[in-house]
């Protein structure tokens, strides 16, 4: 297995900076967008192990949910975790019904991505190779 890539896609710059610090430390491919059609490119060409993506950001292009739509329709088997200020419900399911494997609120803690990034890990070993 190669080198696991993250792509961490969030308005705020200061996660998306915080992220990238924390996980190029730990030998990870990090990729940033602050928005969502940045994302979708990086996604095309890099095709990323685990994807961050902030579900409310009022000046992208477009937002968390679409950003997940498009990811998918790249390839159905990306794996998506949202991420978000505000618990809602109608979000959750929606992103859920798209794909998305995980919901975390912010502000939320490194142990919540590592928990992620463990999870594909273990499923990409388990299939033995890397996403894509």
């Amino acid at each position: 297995m190669g080198q696991f890539k993250i792509l961490i896609v969030d308005d705020e710059h200061g996660i998306v900076f915080m992220v990238e610090k924390i996980y190029k430390k730990r030998d990870f491919i990090v990729f940033g967008a602050n928005d969502g059609a940045k994302a979708v490119e990086i996604f095309e060409k890099e095709r990323p192990n685990l994807v961050f993506i902030d579900i409310h950001m009022p000046y992208s292009p477009f937002d968390g949910i679409e950003t997940l739509k498009r990811i998918k329709q790249i390839d159905k088997n990306a794996n998506c975790v949202m991420l978000t200020r505000i618990y809602d419900n109608m979000s959750i399911s929606q992103t859920k019904e798209l794909g998305a494997m995980h919901y975390i609120t912010k502000p939320f803690q490194t142990e919540d991505l590592d928990r992620c990034i463990s999870e594909i890990q273990s499923k990409l070993r388990a299939e033995g190779g890397e996403n894509g």
